[in-house]
């Protein structure tokens, strides 16, 4: 498990941040400080009314700590990632990612379908929905490459299942009701997947079935993918007038992303191990990617 794990969320703080000897040192106007080491943080939201320096980046740069810089709303907007990882790991995975054929992506993208449609079907049942036993049927159907599109077919049933009383429509980037909510915790998760991405040594703009120029994290919103229903039962089982202006409902989403996901490891942890799984498939160490799956075991196929 990954010895950095805490979640500093600064995007109500108005202060500053500094570095000491190791530590995060936080600094609330007119309130106490407080040091937090850095070896224990793995990822920082930075709100606009806080402040740092270019020398405490530089050494959560070298911590490999990642720095979520975010709007108004405490909504994630940009980052700020290590590329500190040894240059021999990087350049071998890399030319591996890169000269990957064709047959391995779809294959790799298959798996990745099925275990998010699997994860659907789980979050499905443990909010008593319905659903649950179609969804899993759908997900037997993927085939290279998500040919038919089973993702979307069981997006559609998924969402009017999570939430049929609310009428609900995902829409990322609307703004508003739960499609805040959950546009909020997938960019939390989002950067722990860069961050998982960058120590595996891989190149972030080269996905497997998101592409996209203006993307420099299309391989993120491909990894991303099995853990989104992790987050969806999070935000399931907040109320539905639930709100970022909220406190209390920042404060349960970020935790929600530190939970834990399969086998009692947490999220993140996960994550780096899911990366670390990808590049060694990338490499051809593995004939098929071994795919988490929210509320299971590790499988394969």
């Amino acid at each position: 498990m990954q010895s950095a794990w805490r979640i500093i969320d600064c995007t109500n703080l108005e202060g500053r941040l500094r570095y000491v000897r190791g530590r995060l040192l936080v600094c609330p106007n007119q309130k106490e400080e407080v040091e937090i080491p850095i070896a224990q943080t793995a990822v920082i939201l930075l709100g606009l009314k806080a402040s740092c320096s270019t020398a405490l980046l530089f050494e959560l740069a070298k911590a490999g700590v990642s720095v979520l810089l975010c709007d108004w709303r405490g909504v994630p907007i940009g980052a700020l990632h290590s590329w500190n990882e040894t240059p021999t790991v990087v350049v071998r995975r890399q030319h591996a990612q890169i000269n990957m054929s064709v047959p391995r992506r779809k294959n790799a993208w298959m798996q990745i379908v099925k275990s998010k449609v699997r994860g659907q079907a789980h979050c499905l049942d443990l909010h008593d929905c319905e659903g649950g036993d179609v969804l899993r049927e759908m997900a037997k159907h993927v085939r290279s490459g998500d040919a038919a599109n089973v993702e979307g077919q069981a997006a559609r049933l998924y969402w009017g299942a999570l939430f049929p009383i609310e009428d609900f429509h995902r829409i990322p980037g609307g703004g508003s009701g739960r499609n805040a909510l959950l546009d909020y915790a997938y960019a939390i998760l989002r950067g722990f997947v860069i961050k998982a991405i960058v120590s595996a040594g891989l190149i972030p703009s080269f996905g497997v079935n998101h592409h996209n120029r203006s993307n420099y994290y299309c391989l993120a919103d491909d990894l991303i993918e099995p853990y989104r229903p992790a987050i969806d039962d999070a935000v399931a089982s907040l109320p539905s007038n639930g709100t970022l202006e909220q406190p209390s409902v920042k404060k349960y989403l970020v935790n929600a992303v530190n939970d834990s996901m399969i086998r009692g490891l947490t999220i993140p942890s996960s994550i780096m191990d899911f990366a670390q799984c990808f590049a060694i498939y990338c490499e051809s160490k593995e004939r098929q990617l071994d795919v988490p799956v929210f509320g299971e075991e590790y499988e394969k196929g």
